[in-house]
């Protein structure tokens, strides 16, 4: 009884001010499943609406949340738990509008997508709160199970299920690894505890003398964030991963759980692992300048849109590394966050292009988007912003948050991997131009057909085209807003 007892005081203390944002979207995801018994065959869309519904509840709830811990200091609620879990959750609604016109294609409206999506969105609200190694263990399994089934979500389809399989295999592989180095680290740390603050106090000491259960520790657990954000050489479940995928889930991929891992990756090494930083700042900056070479290089080759867009993503994680790097972790975490959002609008409208282009049986292949202009004039304008600002041409808002990150990355000395940065840069500008030179200079194949947009794709398109093209206008405020949330 007095367990009991304890167990329940703990769980009404600490649920209202850490759990109410996560408590409600795992209660609409199992109010989704016995409610799909009620709803007819022609009706599955439905579900969309209340998947949507929870995550925009959710979000307002975690924005008005007040700062605090909780569960034995596990979990923490913060400027940055707060940022990375905004992100999350505007990625998948994001990814739930993008979704409709594929599935009702496909004939693939199931209520296990939505269930899915939401379960894998608690997962990372819990990532990035999370202050303690169990609980950032626990936090991504949550999240990456949910993505290893709707990666393999068309079932029909041997592609589909062949990237799913990839991705799990290898998921559970670098899962291992990543649970080994924290035995070590707890180990090392006598035995004592997994929580971040306390890990950073015992293992400066004892790694003060050479401890090399210390080293490898830390190195293991940095493998396996490396592979949950598709770092080289731990990227080698992405490309096939992106290409197998359905298009909505390959976009989600390359924003939501990136987003939730990079701020677990600040919060980890920058609060944990910050008085060891001599232990893991030289090998992740050959993760990071791998990540920057290998991803724009290999995006030269490809003819795949989705693949080239795989690559290009391991490239942005190289440069977003930069923020993690930063010794100044609060500034780093607001270089990455600023970072991350633009990558998220330009990325959404991207995929939103592929999407409707999939839908008269193209946005496959680079040749499919060959005289885009004439066939769709807007569409192509719209196509040719997200590209260029991926690319960090300005004055568009890619630049602002590239300029931002690597302006930061200098002022604390990591001037050689920032000259890398600018020079990949440079060569990512070429595979994303020739993109728009297919859409402006190149004829279409076939007629010139043009088939209307949903009112869902030109609000996303809408908004995301003008955010970038007016952001980087607003810079400074873009600047404050961004402390404000990021630092609480």
């Amino acid at each position: 009884m007095p367990f009991a007892q304890s167990l329940l005081g703990s769980l009404t203390r600490d649920l209202p001010f850490l759990y109410g944002p996560l408590f409600l979207i795992v209660a609409a995801t199992l109010m989704i499943w016995p409610g799909d018994v009620f709803v007819g065959r022609n009706n599955k869309r439905v579900w969309s609406y209340v998947a949507s519904l929870a995550l925009v509840a959710a979000g307002v709830i975690a924005m008005l949340t007040e700062p605090g811990a909780g569960f034995s200091n596990m979990f923490r609620v913060d400027g940055l738990t707060k940022g990375f879990q905004f992100l999350c959750i505007l990625a998948g609604l994001i990814t739930i509008v993008l979704s409709q016109p594929q599935l009702n294609a496909l004939r693939e409206q199931t209520v296990e997508y939505y269930a899915l999506i939401l379960f894998s969105i608690s997962g990372m609200m819990l990532l990035v709160g999370a202050t303690d190694l169990v609980s950032v263990y626990f936090s991504l399994e949550l999240m990456a199970l949910c993505v290893y089934i709707l990666v393999a979500y068309l079932r029909t389809q041997e592609r589909s299920i062949e990237a799913g399989l990839k991705y799990f295999l290898l998921g559970a592989f670098s899962s291992g690894i990543l649970l080994y180095g924290i035995s070590l680290l707890f180990a090392a740390a006598g035995g004592t505890t997994t929580n971040l603050a306390e890990l950073n106090e015992k293992l400066a000491t004892v790694s003060s003398n050479g401890n090399l259960l210390v080293f490898a520790g830390v190195l293991m657990v940095l493998v396996g964030f490396a592979f949950k954000v598709a770092g080289v050489p731990f990227h080698m479940w992405s490309p096939d991963a992106y290409e197998g995928a359905p298009t909505p889930i390959t976009a989600f991929m390359s924003m939501a759980p990136k987003a939730a891992a990079l701020g677990a990756f600040v919060r980890v090494f920058g609060t944990g692992f910050h008085g060891i930083a001599t232990d893991w700042v030289l090998p992740l900056s050959f993760i990071a300048g791998a990540s920057m070479v290998l991803g724009n290089v290999a995006a030269l080759r490809q003819q795949s849109m989705k693949r080239l867009l795989a690559y290009s993503s391991i490239a942005h994680v190289g440069y977003m590394l930069l923020g993690v790097l930063s010794s100044d972790v609060q500034a780093g975490a607001q270089a990455i966050w600023l970072y991350m959002l633009t990558y998220l609008v330009m990325q959404s409208g991207a995929f939103a292009v592929i999407i409707y282009l999939q839908g008269k049986g193209e946005g496959e292949r680079i040749d499919d988007f060959r005289g885009l202009a004439k066939r769709q004039p807007v569409l192509a304008f719209a196509m040719m912003v997200f590209l260029l600002s991926l690319a960090g041409i300005p004055p568009l808002l890619g630049f602002f948050s590239k300029f931002y990150l690597f302006k930061l990355a200098i002022e604390q000395g990591f001037v050689t991997l920032t000259v890398l940065a600018l020079l990949t840069s440079a060569v990512a500008a070429y595979y994303y131009l020739n993109v728009v030179a297919s859409m402006y200079f190149k004829e279409p194949v076939g007629e010139i057909e043009r088939k209307p947009l949903s009112t869902a794709f030109t609000f996303v398109l809408t908004v995301s085209c003008a955010l970038i093209l007016i952001g980087t206008f607003f810079g400074p405020k873009l600047l404050d807003w961004t402390a404000k949330i990021v630092l609480g």
